[in-house]
Protein backbone atom coordinates (compact mmCIF):
# COMPACT_ATOMS: atom_id res chain seq x y z
CA UNK A 1 0.00 0.00 0.00
CA UNK A 2 1.44 3.37 -1.02
CA UNK A 3 1.30 6.40 1.25
CA UNK A 4 -0.21 8.57 -1.50
CA UNK A 5 -3.18 6.19 -1.69
CA UNK A 6 -3.77 6.51 2.06
CA UNK A 7 -3.37 10.30 2.00
CA UNK A 8 -5.74 10.61 -0.96
CA UNK A 9 -8.33 8.45 0.76
CA UNK A 10 -8.09 10.39 4.05
CA UNK A 11 -8.30 13.77 2.33
CA UNK A 12 -11.32 12.81 0.24
CA UNK A 13 -12.97 11.41 3.36
CA UNK A 14 -12.33 14.73 5.08
CA UNK A 15 -13.54 16.95 2.23
CA UNK A 16 -16.07 14.57 0.63
CA UNK A 17 -15.05 16.24 -2.62
CA UNK A 18 -12.35 15.05 -5.02
CA UNK A 19 -11.55 18.52 -6.36
CA UNK A 20 -11.06 20.12 -2.94
CA UNK A 21 -9.04 17.09 -1.76
CA UNK A 22 -6.82 17.42 -4.83
CA UNK A 23 -6.24 21.11 -4.07
CA UNK A 24 -5.21 20.38 -0.47
CA UNK A 25 -2.85 17.63 -1.60
CA UNK A 26 -1.36 19.61 -4.46
CA UNK A 27 -2.42 16.93 -6.93
CA UNK A 28 -4.77 16.85 -9.90
CA UNK A 29 -8.29 15.52 -9.33
CA UNK A 30 -7.74 12.61 -11.76
CA UNK A 31 -4.64 11.53 -9.82
CA UNK A 32 -6.55 11.63 -6.53
CA UNK A 33 -9.34 9.60 -8.07
CA UNK A 34 -6.79 7.14 -9.45
CA UNK A 35 -5.12 6.73 -6.02
CA UNK A 36 -8.49 6.09 -4.34
CA UNK A 37 -9.42 3.49 -6.96
CA UNK A 38 -6.08 1.76 -6.43
CA UNK A 39 -6.80 1.54 -2.71
CA UNK A 40 -10.30 0.21 -3.39
CA UNK A 41 -8.79 -2.50 -5.57
CA UNK A 42 -6.44 -3.48 -2.73
CA UNK A 43 -9.39 -3.62 -0.31
CA UNK A 44 -11.67 -5.37 -2.78
CA UNK A 45 -14.72 -3.13 -2.29
CA UNK A 46 -15.83 0.50 -2.83
CA UNK A 47 -14.86 2.99 -0.10
CA UNK A 48 -16.99 5.87 -1.42
CA UNK A 49 -20.46 6.22 -2.93
CA UNK A 50 -20.01 8.63 -5.88
CA UNK A 51 -22.79 10.47 -7.67
CA UNK A 52 -22.72 13.61 -9.76
CA UNK A 53 -23.97 15.55 -6.72
CA UNK A 54 -22.11 14.10 -3.74
CA UNK A 55 -19.39 11.85 -2.40
CA UNK A 56 -20.11 9.71 0.66
CA UNK A 57 -18.13 7.10 2.59
CA UNK A 58 -19.48 3.57 2.45
CA UNK A 59 -19.81 1.64 5.71
CA UNK A 60 -16.51 -0.08 4.92
CA UNK A 61 -14.96 3.30 4.05
CA UNK A 62 -16.04 4.69 7.43
CA UNK A 63 -14.52 1.73 9.22
CA UNK A 64 -11.23 2.02 7.33
CA UNK A 65 -11.13 5.76 7.95
CA UNK A 66 -11.60 5.22 11.69
CA UNK A 67 -8.58 2.89 11.69
CA UNK A 68 -6.28 4.79 9.34
CA UNK A 69 -6.81 8.40 10.47
CA UNK A 70 -5.29 8.00 14.00
CA UNK A 71 -2.40 5.91 12.63
CA UNK A 72 -1.65 8.55 9.99
CA UNK A 73 -1.71 11.31 12.62
CA UNK A 74 0.69 9.31 14.76
CA UNK A 75 3.05 8.89 11.82
CA UNK A 76 2.93 12.62 11.15
CA UNK A 77 3.76 13.36 14.81
CA UNK A 78 6.63 10.87 14.72
CA UNK A 79 8.05 12.49 11.60
CA UNK A 80 7.70 15.96 13.11
CA UNK A 81 9.48 14.79 16.26
CA UNK A 82 12.24 13.20 14.20
CA UNK A 83 12.73 16.47 12.30
CA UNK A 84 12.91 18.32 15.62
CA UNK A 85 15.39 15.87 17.11
CA UNK A 86 17.54 16.07 14.00
CA UNK A 87 18.17 19.70 14.91
CA UNK A 88 18.81 18.90 18.58
CA UNK A 89 22.26 18.43 20.06
CA UNK A 90 22.94 15.37 22.20
CA UNK A 91 25.11 15.05 25.31
CA UNK A 92 25.94 11.47 26.30
CA UNK A 93 26.36 11.21 30.07
CA UNK A 94 27.78 8.09 31.70
CA UNK A 95 26.89 7.55 35.34
CA UNK A 96 28.60 5.24 37.83
CA UNK A 97 26.31 2.48 39.08
CA UNK A 98 27.52 3.20 42.63
CA UNK A 99 26.35 6.81 42.47
CA UNK A 100 22.99 7.81 44.03
CA UNK A 101 20.74 8.71 41.11
CA UNK A 102 19.48 11.91 42.79
CA UNK A 103 22.98 13.42 42.64
CA UNK A 104 23.08 13.30 38.85
CA UNK A 105 19.37 13.79 38.14
CA UNK A 106 19.43 17.24 39.74
CA UNK A 107 22.34 18.27 37.52
CA UNK A 108 20.73 16.83 34.40
CA UNK A 109 17.49 18.70 35.04
CA UNK A 110 19.37 21.96 35.63
CA UNK A 111 21.40 21.48 32.45
CA UNK A 112 18.35 20.62 30.33
CA UNK A 113 16.48 23.65 31.66
CA UNK A 114 19.36 25.87 30.57
CA UNK A 115 19.82 24.03 27.24
CA UNK A 116 16.34 23.19 25.90
CA UNK A 117 17.78 22.20 22.51
CA UNK A 118 20.17 19.62 23.93
CA UNK A 119 19.00 16.11 24.83
CA UNK A 120 20.85 14.21 27.55
CA UNK A 121 21.28 10.49 26.86
CA UNK A 122 22.20 8.70 30.08
CA UNK A 123 23.90 5.30 30.49
CA UNK A 124 25.24 3.36 33.50
CA UNK A 125 28.79 2.03 33.86
CA UNK A 126 31.08 0.57 36.55
CA UNK A 127 32.83 3.33 38.49
CA UNK A 128 36.32 2.57 37.13
CA UNK A 129 35.30 2.15 33.47
CA UNK A 130 36.82 5.45 32.21
CA UNK A 131 40.33 4.14 32.80
CA UNK A 132 39.76 1.34 30.29
CA UNK A 133 38.17 3.52 27.60
CA UNK A 134 41.45 5.18 26.59
CA UNK A 135 40.74 7.16 23.38
CA UNK A 136 37.42 5.47 22.63
CA UNK A 137 34.90 6.85 25.11
CA UNK A 138 31.28 5.74 24.53
CA UNK A 139 30.05 8.86 26.37
CA UNK A 140 30.92 12.56 26.27
CA UNK A 141 31.25 12.93 30.03
CA UNK A 142 31.31 10.47 32.94
CA UNK A 143 30.17 11.14 36.50
CA UNK A 144 31.35 8.87 39.29
CA UNK A 145 33.41 8.51 42.46
CA UNK A 146 36.93 9.72 41.71
CA UNK A 147 40.07 10.29 43.82
CA UNK A 148 40.15 13.56 45.73
CA UNK A 149 43.55 14.20 44.12
CA UNK A 150 42.84 14.35 40.38
CA UNK A 151 46.53 14.33 39.40
CA UNK A 152 46.71 10.58 38.57
CA UNK A 153 43.62 10.88 36.37
CA UNK A 154 44.93 13.98 34.61
CA UNK A 155 48.28 12.26 34.01
CA UNK A 156 46.41 9.50 32.18
CA UNK A 157 44.53 11.81 29.85
CA UNK A 158 41.33 12.15 31.88
CA UNK A 159 40.26 15.65 32.90
CA UNK A 160 38.38 15.89 36.19
CA UNK A 161 35.95 18.75 36.75
CA UNK A 162 35.10 20.44 40.02
CA UNK A 163 33.77 18.14 42.73
CA UNK A 164 30.00 18.11 43.19
CA UNK A 165 30.23 16.39 46.58
CA UNK A 166 32.44 13.96 48.49
CA UNK A 167 32.01 10.78 50.53
CA UNK A 168 34.15 8.99 53.09
CA UNK A 169 35.49 5.54 52.32
CA UNK A 170 33.68 2.42 53.47
CA UNK A 171 33.93 -1.33 53.14
CA UNK A 172 31.34 -3.80 51.92
CA UNK A 173 31.46 -6.92 54.08
CA UNK A 174 29.50 -10.12 54.42
CA UNK A 175 27.33 -10.03 57.55
CA UNK A 176 29.47 -12.72 59.16
CA UNK A 177 32.86 -11.16 58.35
CA UNK A 178 35.16 -10.57 61.39
CA UNK A 179 35.29 -6.82 60.70
CA UNK A 180 31.51 -6.65 60.41
CA UNK A 181 31.20 -6.17 64.17
CA UNK A 182 33.19 -2.89 64.05
CA UNK A 183 31.45 0.47 64.07
CA UNK A 184 34.40 1.82 62.05
CA UNK A 185 37.30 -0.02 60.44
CA UNK A 186 40.78 1.47 60.72
CA UNK A 187 42.53 1.32 57.36
CA UNK A 188 45.44 -0.54 58.97
CA UNK A 189 43.06 -3.41 59.86
CA UNK A 190 42.40 -4.01 56.17
CA UNK A 191 45.91 -5.47 55.70
CA UNK A 192 44.85 -8.74 57.36
CA UNK A 193 42.03 -9.40 54.88
CA UNK A 194 41.54 -9.95 51.14
CA UNK A 195 40.50 -6.86 49.20
CA UNK A 196 38.80 -7.11 45.81
CA UNK A 197 40.89 -5.72 42.98
CA UNK A 198 39.76 -5.64 39.33
CA UNK A 199 42.35 -7.52 37.32
CA UNK A 200 41.49 -6.32 33.83
CA UNK A 201 42.03 -2.59 34.26
CA UNK A 202 45.07 -0.42 33.56
CA UNK A 203 47.82 -1.33 36.07
CA UNK A 204 48.65 1.39 38.55
CA UNK A 205 45.77 3.74 37.88
CA UNK A 206 43.31 1.46 39.70
CA UNK A 207 45.46 2.11 42.79
CA UNK A 208 43.65 5.43 43.27
CA UNK A 209 40.55 3.45 44.20
CA UNK A 210 42.19 0.46 45.93
CA UNK A 211 45.61 1.52 47.30
CA UNK A 212 48.46 -1.00 47.31
CA UNK A 213 49.30 -0.30 50.95
CA UNK A 214 47.70 1.02 54.11
CA UNK A 215 48.55 4.60 55.18
CA UNK A 216 51.20 3.03 57.43
CA UNK A 217 52.85 1.29 54.46
CA UNK A 218 51.62 -2.26 55.08
CA UNK A 219 50.80 -4.03 51.78
CA UNK A 220 47.14 -4.79 51.21
CA UNK A 221 46.14 -8.27 50.11
CA UNK A 222 44.47 -7.34 46.85
CA UNK A 223 42.88 -10.30 45.10
CA UNK A 224 41.97 -10.24 41.41
CA UNK A 225 38.54 -11.80 41.31
CA UNK A 226 36.52 -9.04 39.62
CA UNK A 227 36.01 -9.48 35.90
CA UNK A 228 33.81 -6.48 35.18
CA UNK A 229 34.65 -4.06 38.01
CA UNK A 230 30.92 -3.53 38.46
CA UNK A 231 29.33 -2.90 41.83
CA UNK A 232 26.86 -5.70 41.22
CA UNK A 233 29.66 -8.24 40.75
CA UNK A 234 31.49 -6.94 43.84
CA UNK A 235 28.37 -7.35 45.99
CA UNK A 236 27.95 -10.91 44.78
CA UNK A 237 31.58 -11.78 45.63
CA UNK A 238 31.43 -10.06 49.03
CA UNK A 239 28.28 -11.98 49.94
CA UNK A 240 30.30 -15.19 49.68
CA UNK A 241 32.02 -14.13 52.90
CA UNK A 242 35.79 -13.96 52.46
CA UNK A 243 36.58 -10.70 50.60
CA UNK A 244 36.11 -6.98 51.20
CA UNK A 245 35.15 -4.37 48.63
CA UNK A 246 36.38 -0.81 49.21
CA UNK A 247 33.72 1.71 48.25
CA UNK A 248 32.16 4.90 49.64
CA UNK A 249 29.86 5.43 52.60
CA UNK A 250 26.80 6.22 50.45
CA UNK A 251 26.71 2.69 49.01
CA UNK A 252 24.24 0.47 50.85
CA UNK A 253 23.48 -2.69 48.86
CA UNK A 254 19.99 -4.08 48.82
CA UNK A 255 21.34 -7.45 49.94
CA UNK A 256 20.64 -8.93 53.39
CA UNK A 257 24.03 -10.68 53.38
CA UNK A 258 26.14 -7.55 52.80
CA UNK A 259 26.71 -4.55 55.09
CA UNK A 260 28.52 -1.21 54.75
CA UNK A 261 31.06 -0.23 57.44
CA UNK A 262 32.91 3.14 57.43
CA UNK A 263 36.70 3.06 56.96
CA UNK A 264 38.93 5.66 58.63
CA UNK A 265 42.43 6.63 57.53
CA UNK A 266 41.81 6.76 53.77
CA UNK A 267 41.20 9.99 51.83
CA UNK A 268 37.58 10.58 50.77
CA UNK A 269 36.37 10.14 47.21
CA UNK A 270 34.76 12.97 45.28
CA UNK A 271 31.77 12.83 42.96
CA UNK A 272 32.86 14.73 39.89
CA UNK A 273 32.43 14.82 36.11
CA UNK A 274 35.32 13.55 34.01
CA UNK A 275 36.01 13.59 30.28
CA UNK A 276 38.91 13.00 27.88
CA UNK A 277 41.57 15.66 28.23
CA UNK A 278 41.76 17.92 25.21
CA UNK A 279 38.08 17.56 24.34
CA UNK A 280 36.70 20.93 23.29
CA UNK A 281 32.96 20.62 23.84
CA UNK A 282 31.28 23.61 25.52
CA UNK A 283 28.28 21.45 26.40
CA UNK A 284 30.51 19.31 28.65
CA UNK A 285 31.77 22.37 30.48
CA UNK A 286 28.23 23.68 30.90
CA UNK A 287 27.07 20.30 32.24
CA UNK A 288 30.01 20.10 34.66
CA UNK A 289 29.10 23.54 35.98
CA UNK A 290 25.33 22.95 36.09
Amino acid sequence: MEMREIEAFLEVARELHFGRAAGRLGMSAPRVSQAVRALERRVGAPLFERTTRRVKLTALGERLHAELAPAHEQMERALAEARSIAGTKVLRVGVATSLPSAVVEEKIHAFEAAHPHCAVVRSSHPNTEPIRWADDWPVDVFVGWLPSDPAPMEANGIHVGDAWCQAERAALLATGHPLGRHATIDAEELAAHDILYPSNLKPGLTDVWIPPTTPGGVPLRRVARCRTASLEEAIMLVAQGDVIHLTVSSVHPDNPHVITVPVSGLPPMICAPAWPAGTDNPLIRDFAAA
